[in-house]
């Protein structure tokens, strides 16, 4: 079950953007993230950790992130679900946690725990001033850039980001990059369809439900640079998933209009 600690403490009318991260096993390199993310955070910002670690993890977790945000205007939330649900199931719990506790929430934003999303990055796809439904940070624009990543991942994501965009129809360079900006009403369009996905193909599987659905798809070039501090996550078994999950949003594509 999915819980979110010390809301009682803030004031939560005045909370209009949440950042959610989700998490898993980030004990080295998602304090880090925190502690050079906090002082950008204003207010009306707030950082919603969405961790699948088991219960000492988390806690230690908890312990790492509240003192790495020490200092911060921000707000700081937890969620755990204790057991590893999947990128685009943390992050939905996350959409769907901000919508039922914050009233005047203007945008959601979600971003990698490991690093590979850039403060600076995260900073300008908050403050962008866009009319964009979901705005996406891409690693595929002419003025992106993708650093230290092996080649073997380069050409993995690159195939995605060309086969997924050509199969389902959707107009954006990056359909598989985890640095986002939803705006509510997007959210909500997202938030009204089962998923299919669970995995980090839930990010091709929303931009599906939104372009669906007219909403307005846009990107923002971005540098991503892969991951110095701990451990990768993913796994061969995720990848696998990811290129059935493909063929399922494919067939399955008439079903999220």
């Amino acid at each position: 079950m999915a819980l979110i600690f010390e809301l009682s403490s803030i004031e939560v009318s005045e909370v209009k953007t949440v950042i959610g991260i989700p998490s898993y096993n980030e004990i080295i390199a998602l304090p880090e993230l925190v502690r050079e993310l906090m002082p950008y955070l204003r207010s009306q910002d707030a950082l919603l950790i969405l961790d699948d670690s088991s219960p000492g993890v988390f806690q230690e977790t908890v312990t790492l992130v509240e003192s790495a945000f020490v200092g911060s205007a921000g707000k700081l939330l937890f969620s755990n679900f204790n057991g590893k649900s999947g990128r685009g199931a943390a992050v939905r719990r996350g959409m769907k946690l901000s919508r039922e506790k914050f009233p005047h929430l203007v945008h959601f934003i979600e971003c990698d725990a490991d690093g590979s999303h850039r403060v600076v990055d995260i900073i300008k796809v908050r403050d962008l001033e866009s009319h964009d439904d979901l705005l996406i940070g891409s690693r595929y624009l002419p003025e992106s850039k993708i650093v230290g990543w092996p080649m073997t991942r380069r050409v993995f994501s690159y195939l995605l980001n060309i086969s997924i965009p050509c199969l389902l129809k959707i107009r954006v360079s990056d359909v598989t990059n985890g640095l986002r900006r939803y705006s509510i009403t997007a959210v909500d369009a997202i938030l009204a369809k089962e998923p299919i996905n669970k995995g980090f193909i839930y990010l091709s599987e929303q931009a599906l439900i939104l372009r669906n659905q007219g909403y307005v798809l846009g990107e923002v070039p971005i540098i991503f640079v892969d991951r110095t501090l701990g451990k990768s996550t993913v796994t061969w078994r995720e990848i696998v998933a990811s290129l059935k999950g493909i063929s399922d949003l494919f067939f399955s594509r008439n079903k999220l209009k």
